[in-house]
This record gives structure tokens, C-alpha cells and sequence, in this order.
């Protein structure tokens, strides 16, 4: 198996500031990419069949709600502007 190369993060550039909808928008996304992997391959026959493959796919799924739910934290610990 190849390694995944390290990425430089020095070269990655947040173009936008994170507003409100950014915790909303990220948890959808979240959201999504469980549902794609429980639909499209925990239920694929190859998964089934390999319960290797299976716990390692339900693994990525249990790290990416840890995500959803750091995300879900992180939008009410932010300070909330006040409405004049």
C-alpha cells in the first residue's frame, strides 16, 4: 500500500472568513458523506462478505459523527452576534 503524502497546509488559503451557515453547511456535508458510505459501500456485497472491509468502513463513519459532532460544538461555543 502507498503512503498518502503529507500535505503543506502553508499553501492552502481560507479565502473566507467562517460565518454562521459555515457549522450548518459542514454538518450537512458530514451528514452526507456517512449516508454515502452506510448506502454505497457498508451495504455494498463486497462489504458484507469482508468483515474487515465493514468494520473499517463503520469505523470511518463512527470518526466522521465524532466530526459532526465536534462541528455541532464548535457553532454554539462561538460568540453569538448580537441583534440590534
Amino acid at each position: 500500500m502507498k503512503a498518502v503524502p503529507e500535505m503543506d497546509y502553508k499553501f492552502v488559503v481560507m479565502k473566507d472568513k467562517v460565518n454562521d451557515g459555515h457549522y450548518h453547511e459542514m454538518m450537512d456535508r458530514i451528514h452526507i458523506s456517512m449516508e454515502t458510505i452506510n448506502d454505497h459501500m457498508v451495504q455494498h456485497p463486497v462489504s458484507r462478505k469482508h468483515k474487515k472491509i465493514n468494520r473499517l468502513l463503520i469505523e470511518a463513519i463512527v470518526v466522521l459523527n465524532e466530526a459532526y459532532q465536534e462541528t455541532g460544538k464548535q457553532s454554539y461555543k462561538k460568540p453569538k452576534k448580537q441583534s440590534s
